[in-house]
């Protein structure tokens, strides 16, 4: 079996107070784009289950990888045991807040769902047992309006004729201390509008939360028309949104990633 694993940018993102469970409240629109990560899984009888990730070029992850920690989720959710032998070919950057992680997750989730026939809620129920994220990823839409936890995924369309440029600077922010910065500021709460396009959403309706926590110069310079530039999930990538027919250059340094991509628009 073989899947893509695609890249996600958020078009806004406001996050609520921590709750009781450990989680957060968000409120954002995220869309796939073309970046993705090649993955191969092949699936054995097993009397239990066991997990054997082979890493390929660009994968450098530490700990646990949650590809193996859905893989165990949708063990424990279906009561089916395997063995999983997965392949990872990276080209998501880590740390970037384009959610190559969760997708990797989502993408071995989809693969064995189909492998053995499990029914979509299975798969959302283990889905939220790996992370966040990940439910999005696993609800095979290719836009959404995502709030709750990332437990409430409401399919949205986005226009077509719109390119996407992604800026990874070299240091990248870990999740976990992001939402850790932004909980320990005093902040007002609120919820984004209606995502419009007109032909870029307004920067000033849909911004990211995470910006206060990462001020700084955005990485992009004015463009010869409109374009919506953004802080991605919580960061620490830059996004500009614009027309393909706009003028867009970027130069490159050695201490950061540029990607040109284009939205998924349909599954």
């Amino acid at each position: 079996m073989r899947a893509r694993a695609y890249a996600k940018v958020n078009i806004g993102l406001r996050v609520g107070k921590k709750r009781s469970d450990g989680y957060h409240d968000i409120d954002t629109y995220m869309a796939l784009i073309d970046l993705y990560d090649d993955i191969t899984m092949e699936v054995y009888p097993a009397c239990g289950f066991s997990c054997r990730i082979e890493k390929e070029i660009g994968y450098n992850a530490e700990g646990r990888d949650l590809m193996e920690i859905a893989a165990e989720a949708f063990s424990l959710v279906t009561g089916l045991m395997f063995h999983a032998d997965i392949t990872i070919y990276k080209r998501i950057p880590s740390g970037a807040g384009l959610g190559g992680g969760s997708s990797d997750a989502a993408a071995v989730l989809r693969m064995l769902a189909g492998y053995f026939g499990v029914p979509d809620d299975s798969v959302m129920k283990a889905a939220a047992m790996t992370g966040s994220d990940v439910m999005f990823f696993a609800s095979g839409f290719c836009a959404a309006h995502v709030t709750g936890r990332g437990d409430i995924i409401s399919p949205i369309s986005i226009p077509q004729g719109l390119s996407v440029c992604v800026y990874v600077p070299g240091k990248r922010i870990s999740t976990a201390n992001a939402y850790k910065s932004l909980d320990s500021i005093e902040r007002t709460v609120t919820s984004l509008p209606p995502l419009a396009f007109n032909p870029v959403p307004d920067g000033n309706a849909f911004c990211n939360d995470f910006e206060i926590v990462f001020p700084g110069k955005r990485p992009f310079p004015h463009p010869e028309g409109p374009c919506y530039v953004s802080l991605t999930g919580s960061g620490s990538g830059w996004i500009a949104i614009f027309p393909e027919s706009s003028a867009f250059e970027i130069e490159k340094t050695e201490d950061c990633d540029i990607f040109m991509a284009s939205f998924i628009i349909s599954g």
